[in-house]
């Protein structure tokens, strides 16, 4: 019984490495390629119109000063506040500010 068992382990173990040897000839072999696969030397062919992507920045774009931009936002709202410690009900935005400059 006891020489089935070491026979039957060495089985396998010459069957483990068959199985080893033919794979390892079979990944020796170059790989099957089809006429349209594309290779390293084909790179310029499938990437040459990318380039370099578009800069989502418009670089050309006035620069506005933030100094500027804060007091014409804050003087309506200054205004605003103005008229509703006065009691006086928020304005209709259909109609313009008189106190505003150019009727804005």
């Amino acid at each position: 019984m006891e020489r089935l068992l070491i026979i039957l382990a060495v089985l396998i173990g010459v069957a483990a490495g068959v199985s080893v040897i033919a794979m390892r000839a079979r990944s020796q072999r170059p790989p099957l390629r089809m006429d349209h696969d594309v290779d390293e030397a084909d790179e310029p062919l499938v990437l040459g119109r990318i380039g370099a992507p578009a800069s989502p920045i418009d670089r050309s774009a006035e620069i506005l000063d933030a100094r500027v931009v804060e007091r014409e936002i804050s003087e309506p709202l200054r205004r605003l506040e103005q008229r509703r410690q006065a009691g006086g009900s928020p304005p209709d935005p259909a109609r313009p500010d008189p106190g505003a400059e150019g009727g804005r």
